[in-house]
């Protein structure tokens, strides 16, 4: 139950506020928009061997695009799980436990996929 004053703020119950909220809406329309771009390319790009996958991930239109999907997805997804597990589990220690279980899940896999596409793009670079 909030209060006048922190519905004034735009507070809710837990003091949160309305970032998260903002934050979660925002990625999830980026990613809605850079959805198709990466779908077409993932059917592009597949079977192709290696060389020519490196290459295309190197270049301009594919790299950065592919770079932004990945970290909206781990933004999006981190604050999703976040939301789910604030809301759902209800032991303190087991919430903080699997909150910071999530973010360490979610932030990894990103971290490995980004420093894939780094490293493609940079093998482009150096031939």
């Amino acid at each position: 139950m909030t209060t006048p004053l922190g519905r004034v703020r735009g507070l809710g119950s837990a003091n949160g506020g309305t970032k998260a909220y903002v934050l979660k809406q925002a990625s999830g329309i980026a990613i809605g928009v850079l959805t198709p771009y990466i779908v077409g390319l993932g059917i592009y790009l597949f079977g192709r061997d290696r060389d020519f996958l490196v290459l295309s991930v190197g270049s301009f239109w594919v790299g950065p695009p592919l770079l932004a999907f990945v970290i909206l997805s781990a933004i999006h997804m981190d604050i999703g799980m976040r939301t789910i597990i604030e809301d759902y589990v209800h032991g303190h220690m087991r919430k903080l436990a699997l909150l910071f279980l999530n973010s360490a899940f979610t932030w990894s896999v990103c971290l490995l996929c980004v420093f894939a596409i780094v490293l493609m793009m940079f093998e482009t670079a150096s031939k």
